[in-house]
This record gives structure tokens, C-alpha cells and sequence, in this order.
């Protein structure tokens, strides 16, 4: 059976929200990496997308304060403003990860997600895929779309754990229920070219790849 190209403009834009997100990417077996090009002024332009998110954020005094007072939310998001750096306050991977701990140890699952990509990229900590995998499983027990997704690629390359096309399915499915992008784009993929298991079904890979497609305009991740 010929097989019709998924829209290319549709995987593109699905590319563009996953590094929107910060997010290391977990390639599949198809997928090619090109080589980035950086424009000129590319520091400028950073400064001024750090300024226009930190005009939507409450200001760094407030977020600290309140992370001090013990608010478990305001210390994710004082840690990952840390962890990103802003026209506020300069990155200090360090910091971040404390007040990723702090958040964990109060509310466990509150910043495992953040712990696990720390672990997994090697940011602020050797790079221990095992650890990042332990991080993931508790964001996933605590709900995190987003882990589940990470987790569904260590399960799928053996990153960290015994490779296990089955459980990264299941997780891209759970992922995929939340609207989750990227996992949907996934489930696409693998049964456009019969992977992780699953039998090549084109009307399934639309079906997915239509999902993806609305999950994307409709909620800004």
C-alpha cells in the first residue's frame, strides 16, 4: 500500500513547540538532525525575548518571597526562572536545582519533571540517565504530560532503563490523551512506519497526526 507524506509543515511546527519548551529532544529512528545557523545579534534578540517574558511575570522580589514562605508553586517557578535566566536574574543552574529540591521535598512530583531533564542534559549535574529516568517516573506519577512524554523516549532508546517499545507506547498514549503534541505526533510517526511495535496503519497515523495538528493551535504549551 503506498503511504501518503504527513504534511511536512504540520511535523515542522511540531519540531518548533518541543524547542519552544526548552525541551532535549528525543529523535526517533527516522528522524535527521540539520545544523543551526545563528543570525547575527543573536545575544540582543535574546535579551529582548527574556524582557518580554518577564513583563507577564510577577516581579523577581515577589516570586522570591513567596517561594521563602514556603509556596511550594512559586518555588518551581522562581527555579526555573533561574534555570532559563531573564532580564531579572542572570541563569545560575545551581540555584535552579535548589529550589527544584526544595519544591520536591515539600510536594513530591511538583519539580521531578525539571530534575529529570536536568539529569537527562547534564545541566548543573553529570548527565545520569538513570536518574533522570527516576526523576521522570515520579512527574509522571504526579500527572506531567511532559514527563511522560521524556519518558516514553528513554523507554523507546533504552536511555536509562531496559528498552521497552510496549511502555513507551502506553506512556505516548497517556501523554496523548492530555493533548500532549508531540507524544501525538509520536503515535503518528509509529504507525505511519510500523514502529515501537505497533502494525503500519495509515487512517490511525492521520487520525494522531490531525490530533497533533489541534492540540498545537489550541494550547499554548
Amino acid at each position: 500500500m503506498r503511504l501518503t507524506p504527513i504534511p511536512v509543515v504540520l511535523v515542522a511546527a511540531l519540531a518548533l513547540c518541543r524547542c519552544a519548551r526548552e525541551e532535549p529532544p528525543v529523535p526517533g529512528p527516522r528522524e535527521a538532525v540539520a545544523p543551526v545557523e545563528h543570525a547575527p545579534h543573536a545575544p540582543r534578540a535574546s535579551h529582548d525575548a527574556h524582557a518580554a517574558h518577564d513583563a507577564h511575570e510577577p516581579p523577581l522580589a515577589a516570586l522570591t518571597a513567596a517561594a521563602e514562605s514556603g509556596d511550594v508553586d512559586a518555588q518551581v517557578a522562581l527555579g526555573q526562572r533561574y534555570l532559563r535566566g531573564s532580564a531579572q536574574v542572570p541563569a545560575d543552574v545551581g540555584q535552579a536545582r535548589a529550589w527544584f529540591l526544595r519544591a520536591e521535598a515539600a510536594r513530591p512530583g511538583s519539580a521531578a519533571y525539571e530534575l529529570g531533564r536536568m539529569s537527562q542534559s547534564g545541566k548543573g549535574v553529570p548527565a545520569d540517565p538513570v536518574e533522570a529516568v527516576r526523576w521522570f517516573e515520579l512527574a509522571v506519577d504526579a500527572g506531567s504530560a511532559d514527563a511522560m512524554f521524556l519518558l516514553a523516549g528513554a523507554a523507546r532508546t533504552g536511555a536509562g532503563l531496559p528498552r521497552d517499545d510496549a511502555r513507551a507506547v502506553a506512556l505516548y498514549q497517556r501523554a496523548a490523551a492530555m493533548e500532549h503534541p508531540e507524544a501525538l505526533q509520536a503515535l503518528a510517526l509509529a504507525y505511519l512506519h510500523g514502529e515501537l511495535g505497533l502494525k503500519v496503519d495509515e487512517s490511525e497515523s492521520r487520525r494522531y497526526m490531525a490530533a497533533a495538528g489541534h492540540a498545537l493551535q489550541h494550547h499554548h504549551r
